[in-house]
Parts: C-alpha cells; structure tokens; sequence
C-alpha cells in the first residue's frame, strides 16, 4: 500500500512538472511573438562614433524649459528618414543619411493633456553627455549621437532618472511595432484612393493596422504633407498602453 501511495506522489509530481514547463513555454512563445527582434548589429555604423553630443537647450534659441506641465500619456514618434534628409541642406554630412534607413525612432516624449498653454514637459534637465555605450546600443533604432543625447534632454529627463531607462523604454515600445515594407510604394502610387481626404494617411494607417493587431485606427498619427511622410506616432498611457493620439 506505501509503495502505491509513493508511485503516485511520483505520478502527481512528474505531472506537476510537465504541466509547468508547458505553460511556461508557452508564455515564452506568446511574449516572443509580441516583440520584433531587433538585431543591433545590423545596420550601418559609423566608423568612429561622435565625441561632441551634448545637448544645451540653453543654446538653441527655439528652446525652453517647462517643469510644469503634468505627464498625462506619452507619445513615441518614427521619423521617416528619406524626407527628413531630403530637407536637409547638410544631408551629406549626415550618417542617417548616408545610409539606407527608412523609419527610425525621433523620440519618446511625456506629454501634457491641459490645453490652456499647449506646452508639454521639456528639458526639465541639462544632463551631461551619455555614456558611449548606450549610444552603442541603441544606435540601430536612433542613428545619430546628437539626436539620443537632444531627445534624452529634452524630453527623457521630465520622466526618467536615467538615460538607460529612457531608451529600454523606447527599445520596448519600438521592439512590439512591426513596420511595413510598404511605405514607398504608397507614397508613389499616383493612383492611391483617388477622391479620398488624405489618402496617403489612410493608406499608411491602414498597412500598419494589417501587421499588428493590437493597434485601433486612432492609436496611430500619421504625420504627412501630401506625398512627403514626416512621421508615424503612437500613443501611450501612463502603463505604456496604446490610447487614441491626441
């Protein structure tokens, strides 16, 4: 009867065992398929970083301070980097755009709801320079030294203590967004939605919508003049969960 009693016991803890490791494979498998896979070393990188990345908002004449405003939601923008080097006089000297880079992240930025000053939270730091390593790190989703240190002081700081929280947050977000591969052909195509407002927005919207489910039309803003896109957005709560853009 003890020996009964004992292959039993086995029997449970075997199962017990077995259950366990099959749910937790299968919570991996579900949160793996939630996030892109990133891989940091494949995209171009230049062959010495930059040492000159500080940022001074004190030294930009468009800039201000404003330590005010309350975070009500966050919103984490894409740029898309052909039009914006495009517009660039100095695009040469720019290793964005001396490489074939499509969407890259501009920033994460705390963003206010009171619209009685439409002023957002902003450098509500001047940070030193950050450490290389996390340039390093990143640098596949942000390619640009001055662009990480300006975004982590003008916008990072009113939020997180630390640059590497800033930019895991990014990473984060970033990493749960597919991107489609569509973008030039919609903005190329003559013939898109012809007699619709804004057909380049609808379309752009919607080749986002059909490679991830958990976005709504309103969780995206396309940014657009025409047939030049400037940026994507997507809009977060306080929980870092999609909401309507604002």
């Amino acid at each position: 009867m003890t020996n009964n009693h004992v292959r039993c016991l086995i029997v449970l803890i075997i199962t017990g065992l077995i259950l366990v490791a099959v749910i937790g494979t299968i919570i991996y498998l579900v949160r793996r398929s939630e996030h892109r896979v990133i891989n940091y070393g494949s995209c171009a990188r230049p062959k010495q970083y930059a040492t000159d990345y500080d940022f001074d908002y004190t030294n930009h004449t468009k800039e201000y301070r404003n330590i005010n405003s309350s975070v009500d939601y966050f919103r984490l923008s894409l740029s898309w980097s052909p039009t914006f080097c495009s517009g660039k006089k100095d695009a040469g000297n720019l290793f964005q755009c001396q490489h074939s880079f499509g969407f890259i992240v501009h920033g994460l930025w705390p963003s206010s709801l009171n619209k009685s000053n439409n002023l957002h939270p902003r450098n509500c730091r001047n940070e030193q320079a950050m450490p290389i390593e996390i340039i390093r790190k990143y640098f596949c989703i942000m390619p640009s030294e001055s662009l990480m240190q300006a975004e982590w002081e003008k916008h990072g700081t009113c939020y997180w203590k630390k640059p590497e929280d800033y930019f895991e947050q990014i990473n984060s977000l970033y990493s749960k967004i597919h991107l489609p591969n569509n973008i030039n052909d919609i903005l190329n195509n003559p013939n898109n939605q012809t007699g619709v407002k804004n057909p380049i927005r609808k379309s752009i919207k919607q080749s986002f919508l059909n490679i991830n489910p958990q976005l709504t039309y309103n969780h995206i803003d396309v940014m657009n003049n025409k047939r030049k896109l400037k940026e994507v957005a997507f809009c977060y709560d306080l929980n870092f969960n999609h909401i309507k853009c604002f």
